[in-house]
């Protein structure tokens, strides 16, 4: 074998090796495009309607009191969904 065929072949080789690492690239980003592809899909299915936010200045301060109790139990016990979030204003007068 001379050094001619030695550097055809590890050419060959390391080009089959690149292609392989592409084709895999490009199968894993198939896999992100294709579940958008289902939220879309899922998001026309299933129209929700936007929740209205609740002004806090128009609770009783009872009912923010329990409501707000709740939620700090929840969070403290580790009950709370991870996608669900909760601001907390702090100094702010009812």
């Amino acid at each position: 074998m001379d050094l001619k065929d030695a550097l055809t072949i590890s050419l060959l080789g390391i080009g089959v090796v690149f292609v392989g690492l592409i084709l895999t690239s490009l199968l894993i980003y198939s896999f992100s495009i294709s579940e958008k592809i289902s939220n879309l899909k899922l998001k026309k299915t299933f129209k929700t309607e936007e929740t209205p936010y609740i002004n806090i200045e128009k609770l009783e301060p009872d009912i923010l009191a329990v409501i707000t109790t709740v939620l700090e139990i929840e969070n403290r016990l580790g009950l709370a969904l991870m996608e669900s979030r909760f601001t907390f204003k702090n100094g702010t007068k009812i």
